[in-house]
Protein backbone atom coordinates (compact mmCIF):
# COMPACT_ATOMS: atom_id res chain seq x y z
CA UNK A 1 0.00 0.00 0.00
CA UNK A 2 0.65 3.68 -0.81
CA UNK A 3 2.70 5.32 2.58
CA UNK A 4 2.01 8.86 1.50
CA UNK A 5 -1.25 10.48 2.35
CA UNK A 6 -4.56 10.40 0.05
CA UNK A 7 -7.56 11.80 0.29
CA UNK A 8 -10.23 8.46 1.04
CA UNK A 9 -13.49 9.77 -0.14
CA UNK A 10 -14.83 13.21 -1.57
CA UNK A 11 -18.13 14.29 -0.22
CA UNK A 12 -20.76 17.44 -1.98
CA UNK A 13 -20.01 21.10 -1.13
CA UNK A 14 -20.86 21.96 2.23
CA UNK A 15 -20.51 18.65 3.76
CA UNK A 16 -17.39 17.91 6.48
CA UNK A 17 -16.18 14.78 6.89
CA UNK A 18 -14.13 14.79 10.27
CA UNK A 19 -13.49 12.05 13.30
CA UNK A 20 -12.84 8.72 11.29
CA UNK A 21 -12.94 5.35 12.93
CA UNK A 22 -11.65 2.94 10.66
CA UNK A 23 -12.35 -0.74 11.38
CA UNK A 24 -10.25 -3.39 8.83
CA UNK A 25 -12.90 -6.37 8.81
CA UNK A 26 -10.71 -8.62 6.35
CA UNK A 27 -8.23 -8.65 4.05
CA UNK A 28 -9.61 -6.49 0.86
CA UNK A 29 -12.55 -4.86 2.99
CA UNK A 30 -12.95 -2.09 5.84
CA UNK A 31 -15.24 -0.47 7.19
CA UNK A 32 -14.84 3.64 8.15
CA UNK A 33 -17.24 5.53 10.60
CA UNK A 34 -17.02 9.45 10.56
CA UNK A 35 -18.76 12.88 11.47
CA UNK A 36 -21.02 14.55 8.96
CA UNK A 37 -23.81 16.54 8.22
CA UNK A 38 -26.53 15.09 6.22
CA UNK A 39 -28.05 18.22 4.65
CA UNK A 40 -25.49 20.99 3.05
CA UNK A 41 -24.43 23.87 5.34
CA UNK A 42 -26.19 22.92 7.96
CA UNK A 43 -24.01 22.15 11.46
CA UNK A 44 -25.17 19.02 12.33
CA UNK A 45 -23.66 16.13 13.43
CA UNK A 46 -24.69 12.67 12.44
CA UNK A 47 -22.28 9.36 12.20
CA UNK A 48 -21.95 8.07 8.38
CA UNK A 49 -20.44 5.10 7.95
CA UNK A 50 -18.88 3.87 4.09
CA UNK A 51 -17.53 0.13 3.09
CA UNK A 52 -14.48 0.77 1.64
CA UNK A 53 -12.68 -2.26 -1.23
CA UNK A 54 -8.73 -2.55 -1.12
CA UNK A 55 -8.27 -1.83 -5.27
CA UNK A 56 -4.26 -2.14 -6.40
CA UNK A 57 -2.80 -1.10 -3.29
CA UNK A 58 -5.50 1.82 -2.09
CA UNK A 59 -8.86 1.97 -0.69
CA UNK A 60 -11.84 2.87 -2.59
CA UNK A 61 -15.39 3.40 -0.57
CA UNK A 62 -18.53 3.64 -1.78
CA UNK A 63 -21.86 5.83 -0.48
CA UNK A 64 -22.03 6.71 2.61
CA UNK A 65 -24.85 5.34 4.67
CA UNK A 66 -26.40 6.55 7.92
CA UNK A 67 -25.03 4.68 10.88
CA UNK A 68 -26.25 6.85 13.91
CA UNK A 69 -28.21 10.38 14.37
CA UNK A 70 -29.15 12.07 17.30
CA UNK A 71 -32.14 11.35 19.69
CA UNK A 72 -35.49 13.51 19.66
CA UNK A 73 -35.11 14.51 23.23
CA UNK A 74 -32.60 13.51 25.76
CA UNK A 75 -28.96 13.55 26.54
CA UNK A 76 -28.08 13.45 22.53
CA UNK A 77 -30.47 15.46 21.16
CA UNK A 78 -27.93 17.94 19.75
CA UNK A 79 -25.42 16.02 17.87
CA UNK A 80 -23.91 12.46 18.05
CA UNK A 81 -20.26 12.17 16.64
CA UNK A 82 -16.70 10.77 17.64
CA UNK A 83 -17.54 7.03 16.97
CA UNK A 84 -15.58 4.06 17.30
CA UNK A 85 -16.86 0.29 16.69
CA UNK A 86 -15.33 -2.87 17.90
CA UNK A 87 -16.83 -6.22 17.66
CA UNK A 88 -17.45 -8.72 20.29
CA UNK A 89 -20.54 -10.71 21.79
CA UNK A 90 -23.38 -8.24 23.89
CA UNK A 91 -25.88 -9.72 25.47
CA UNK A 92 -28.79 -7.31 26.09
CA UNK A 93 -32.18 -7.90 26.67
CA UNK A 94 -32.28 -11.33 25.54
CA UNK A 95 -30.49 -10.41 22.12
CA UNK A 96 -26.71 -10.78 21.32
CA UNK A 97 -25.00 -8.23 19.27
CA UNK A 98 -21.92 -8.26 17.88
CA UNK A 99 -21.12 -5.03 17.27
CA UNK A 100 -20.66 -2.22 19.67
CA UNK A 101 -20.26 1.82 18.65
CA UNK A 102 -19.17 4.13 21.42
CA UNK A 103 -20.03 8.26 20.61
CA UNK A 104 -20.06 11.06 21.56
CA UNK A 105 -23.59 12.74 22.36
CA UNK A 106 -24.70 16.27 23.89
CA UNK A 107 -28.41 18.17 24.33
CA UNK A 108 -26.11 22.11 24.48
CA UNK A 109 -25.32 24.05 21.25
CA UNK A 110 -21.88 25.55 21.35
CA UNK A 111 -20.65 21.96 22.26
CA UNK A 112 -21.30 22.13 25.69
CA UNK A 113 -22.30 18.91 27.82
CA UNK A 114 -20.63 16.34 25.88
CA UNK A 115 -21.58 12.87 27.54
CA UNK A 116 -20.18 9.48 26.37
CA UNK A 117 -22.99 6.51 24.83
CA UNK A 118 -23.19 3.12 23.33
CA UNK A 119 -25.33 1.20 20.63
CA UNK A 120 -25.29 -2.31 19.41
CA UNK A 121 -25.91 -3.95 16.24
CA UNK A 122 -25.71 -7.14 14.96
CA UNK A 123 -24.36 -6.36 11.86
CA UNK A 124 -21.28 -3.50 11.44
CA UNK A 125 -23.49 -1.97 8.80
CA UNK A 126 -26.62 -1.58 11.54
CA UNK A 127 -28.94 -0.73 12.13
CA UNK A 128 -27.55 0.62 15.57
CA UNK A 129 -29.63 0.78 18.16
CA UNK A 130 -28.96 2.78 21.34
CA UNK A 131 -28.60 1.37 24.92
CA UNK A 132 -30.75 2.10 27.00
CA UNK A 133 -28.46 2.98 30.27
CA UNK A 134 -26.80 5.66 28.74
CA UNK A 135 -25.07 7.63 28.89
CA UNK A 136 -22.19 5.21 30.35
CA UNK A 137 -20.06 8.32 30.71
CA UNK A 138 -21.58 11.44 32.25
CA UNK A 139 -20.89 14.67 32.98
CA UNK A 140 -22.08 16.95 35.44
CA UNK A 141 -21.80 20.61 34.66
CA UNK A 142 -23.74 21.85 31.79
CA UNK A 143 -21.70 24.81 30.58
CA UNK A 144 -18.22 22.85 30.23
CA UNK A 145 -17.17 20.79 27.63
CA UNK A 146 -17.96 17.74 28.95
CA UNK A 147 -16.80 14.18 27.96
CA UNK A 148 -16.51 12.95 24.59
CA UNK A 149 -14.17 11.80 21.74
CA UNK A 150 -13.87 8.26 23.00
CA UNK A 151 -11.93 4.92 21.47
CA UNK A 152 -12.39 1.56 22.50
CA UNK A 153 -10.35 -1.75 21.87
CA UNK A 154 -11.53 -5.21 23.11
CA UNK A 155 -9.86 -6.82 26.11
CA UNK A 156 -11.21 -10.88 25.42
CA UNK A 157 -13.13 -10.10 22.03
CA UNK A 158 -16.05 -10.92 23.67
CA UNK A 159 -17.42 -8.29 26.46
CA UNK A 160 -14.48 -6.63 27.78
CA UNK A 161 -13.30 -3.60 26.27
CA UNK A 162 -10.84 -0.43 27.66
CA UNK A 163 -12.15 3.18 26.25
CA UNK A 164 -9.99 6.05 26.39
CA UNK A 165 -11.84 9.54 26.49
CA UNK A 166 -11.49 13.33 26.77
CA UNK A 167 -12.80 15.13 29.80
CA UNK A 168 -12.73 18.81 31.10
CA UNK A 169 -11.10 19.12 34.28
CA UNK A 170 -11.10 22.00 36.10
CA UNK A 171 -10.22 23.57 39.58
CA UNK A 172 -12.42 26.65 40.45
CA UNK A 173 -10.14 28.99 42.44
CA UNK A 174 -8.10 29.46 39.53
CA UNK A 175 -10.84 29.18 37.27
CA UNK A 176 -8.67 26.55 35.20
CA UNK A 177 -10.13 24.17 33.16
CA UNK A 178 -8.22 21.93 30.29
CA UNK A 179 -8.67 18.73 28.91
CA UNK A 180 -7.20 15.66 29.31
CA UNK A 181 -7.40 11.70 28.53
CA UNK A 182 -8.77 9.57 30.94
CA UNK A 183 -9.23 5.46 30.57
CA UNK A 184 -11.54 2.62 32.09
CA UNK A 185 -12.10 -0.34 31.24
CA UNK A 186 -16.51 -1.86 30.95
CA UNK A 187 -17.43 -5.80 30.69
CA UNK A 188 -21.14 -5.37 28.63
CA UNK A 189 -21.00 -9.25 28.03
CA UNK A 190 -24.59 -8.56 30.03
CA UNK A 191 -25.10 -5.38 29.24
CA UNK A 192 -28.81 -5.80 31.53
CA UNK A 193 -25.95 -5.70 34.12
CA UNK A 194 -22.84 -4.00 33.41
CA UNK A 195 -19.68 -3.63 35.19
CA UNK A 196 -17.93 -0.24 34.89
CA UNK A 197 -14.70 0.51 36.05
CA UNK A 198 -13.08 3.60 37.93
CA UNK A 199 -11.52 6.62 35.65
CA UNK A 200 -8.02 6.33 34.99
CA UNK A 201 -5.93 9.90 34.62
CA UNK A 202 -3.72 8.98 31.65
CA UNK A 203 -0.15 8.96 32.45
CA UNK A 204 1.43 11.22 29.71
CA UNK A 205 5.01 11.26 30.57
CA UNK A 206 7.06 11.37 27.69
CA UNK A 207 4.77 13.32 25.74
CA UNK A 208 6.12 16.01 24.10
CA UNK A 209 5.05 18.80 21.23
CA UNK A 210 6.80 19.14 18.14
CA UNK A 211 9.98 21.22 18.70
CA UNK A 212 9.35 21.29 22.29
CA UNK A 213 6.77 24.22 22.49
CA UNK A 214 5.05 24.40 26.01
CA UNK A 215 3.73 21.62 28.15
CA UNK A 216 1.73 19.05 25.69
CA UNK A 217 -2.05 18.39 26.33
CA UNK A 218 -2.99 15.47 25.73
CA UNK A 219 -7.02 14.87 24.38
CA UNK A 220 -8.83 13.36 21.55
CA UNK A 221 -7.39 10.06 21.56
CA UNK A 222 -7.63 7.20 19.15
CA UNK A 223 -6.17 3.65 20.36
CA UNK A 224 -4.74 0.32 18.88
CA UNK A 225 -3.44 -2.55 20.59
CA UNK A 226 -0.57 -4.00 18.82
CA UNK A 227 -0.11 -7.68 20.72
CA UNK A 228 2.41 -9.56 19.16
CA UNK A 229 4.55 -6.36 20.65
CA UNK A 230 1.97 -5.66 23.27
CA UNK A 231 2.26 -2.18 22.61
CA UNK A 232 -0.70 0.38 22.51
CA UNK A 233 0.02 3.23 19.59
CA UNK A 234 -2.10 6.75 20.34
CA UNK A 235 -2.90 9.30 17.74
CA UNK A 236 -3.55 13.05 19.58
CA UNK A 237 -3.93 16.00 18.74
CA UNK A 238 -0.66 18.11 18.24
CA UNK A 239 -0.44 21.05 20.59
CA UNK A 240 -0.42 24.32 21.22
CA UNK A 241 -2.60 25.52 18.18
CA UNK A 242 -1.69 27.59 15.81
CA UNK A 243 -3.45 30.82 17.28
CA UNK A 244 -3.26 33.23 14.33
CA UNK A 245 -4.74 31.75 11.65
CA UNK A 246 -8.32 30.57 11.28
CA UNK A 247 -9.46 27.84 11.85
CA UNK A 248 -7.62 28.61 15.13
CA UNK A 249 -8.65 25.76 17.59
CA UNK A 250 -7.80 22.50 15.51
CA UNK A 251 -4.04 21.24 15.59
CA UNK A 252 -1.72 21.61 12.63
CA UNK A 253 -0.55 17.90 12.91
CA UNK A 254 -1.38 14.80 14.37
CA UNK A 255 1.10 12.98 16.59
CA UNK A 256 1.22 9.46 16.78
CA UNK A 257 2.80 7.73 20.40
CA UNK A 258 3.66 4.50 21.54
CA UNK A 259 3.98 2.80 25.12
CA UNK A 260 4.30 -0.67 26.44
CA UNK A 261 0.59 -2.28 27.47
CA UNK A 262 2.54 -3.07 30.93
CA UNK A 263 3.49 0.64 31.31
CA UNK A 264 0.18 2.15 30.86
CA UNK A 265 -1.97 0.32 33.00
CA UNK A 266 0.51 0.83 36.06
CA UNK A 267 0.87 4.72 34.59
CA UNK A 268 4.52 4.79 34.79
CA UNK A 269 7.29 4.66 31.76
CA UNK A 270 7.00 7.13 28.99
CA UNK A 271 5.73 7.31 25.83
CA UNK A 272 7.86 7.58 22.64
CA UNK A 273 6.91 9.71 19.54
CA UNK A 274 7.03 7.83 16.70
CA UNK A 275 5.68 10.55 14.13
CA UNK A 276 3.98 13.83 13.60
CA UNK A 277 1.80 13.93 10.67
CA UNK A 278 1.75 17.73 9.03
CA UNK A 279 1.48 20.15 6.60
CA UNK A 280 4.77 18.49 4.84
CA UNK A 281 2.95 14.96 4.58
CA UNK A 282 -0.99 16.07 3.86
CA UNK A 283 -0.18 19.50 2.04
CA UNK A 284 -2.77 20.73 4.06
CA UNK A 285 -2.37 23.52 7.26
CA UNK A 286 -4.59 21.41 9.37
CA UNK A 287 -4.35 17.48 10.19
CA UNK A 288 -6.22 16.69 13.11
CA UNK A 289 -9.06 14.67 14.90
CA UNK A 290 -7.41 11.19 13.65
CA UNK A 291 -8.50 7.26 13.91
CA UNK A 292 -6.13 4.71 14.01
CA UNK A 293 -7.05 1.95 11.42
CA UNK A 294 -8.45 -1.28 13.73
CA UNK A 295 -9.14 -5.14 12.83
CA UNK A 296 -12.72 -5.79 14.25
CA UNK A 297 -11.35 -5.78 18.21
CA UNK A 298 -9.21 -3.14 18.18
CA UNK A 299 -6.79 -4.40 17.53
CA UNK A 300 -3.75 -4.09 14.74
CA UNK A 301 -4.16 -5.86 11.91
CA UNK A 302 -0.93 -6.20 10.59
CA UNK A 303 2.19 -6.46 12.37
CA UNK A 304 4.40 -4.62 9.98
CA UNK A 305 2.27 -1.18 9.32
CA UNK A 306 0.18 1.34 11.59
CA UNK A 307 -2.55 2.52 9.09
CA UNK A 308 -3.71 6.09 10.25
CA UNK A 309 -6.92 7.99 8.72
CA UNK A 310 -6.96 12.39 9.21
CA UNK A 311 -8.91 14.88 8.79
CA UNK A 312 -7.48 17.80 6.59
CA UNK A 313 -8.58 21.04 6.58
CA UNK A 314 -7.57 24.32 4.85
CA UNK A 315 -6.64 27.47 6.81
CA UNK A 316 -8.86 30.03 5.82
CA UNK A 317 -11.28 32.68 7.42
CA UNK A 318 -14.58 31.58 6.11
CA UNK A 319 -15.65 28.26 5.00
CA UNK A 320 -13.02 25.95 6.42
CA UNK A 321 -15.55 23.64 8.19
CA UNK A 322 -16.62 22.38 4.48
CA UNK A 323 -12.96 21.93 3.67
CA UNK A 324 -12.95 19.14 6.41
CA UNK A 325 -11.86 15.63 4.52
CA UNK A 326 -10.50 12.51 5.54
CA UNK A 327 -6.75 11.02 4.30
CA UNK A 328 -5.26 7.82 4.60
CA UNK A 329 -1.66 7.27 5.52
CA UNK A 330 0.80 4.00 6.69
CA UNK A 331 3.21 4.59 9.07
CA UNK A 332 6.09 1.21 9.14
CA UNK A 333 6.70 -0.19 12.29
CA UNK A 334 10.08 -1.49 13.38
CA UNK A 335 10.67 -4.78 14.94
CA UNK A 336 11.79 -4.31 18.20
Amino acid sequence: MSASPYRMFDDSEGIYNYCPAPVRVDRDTMYVFYCANTWPGIVIDDIYGRKGKLVEGRWEFGDRFLALTPSRTGWDCIHVCDPDVIKGQFNWKGETYSWMMVYLGCDIHYCYHNQIGIAFAKDIAGPYIKYDRNPIVSYDELYHWGAGQPCVLSLDGKGKFRMLYTQTVHEYARHYEKPRTFWRDFDLHDADAPVVGEAVAMHDGGIANLGGEGKAEVFNPAIVWDRMRDHYYLAREGTPFDRERMPNFIASYTQICSISRQQFESNEGGWCTMRNIGAADSGFQRNHNAGVCKDAFGWLYEEAVLPVALTVSAVQDDGFLWTYRIHYTEIPLQED
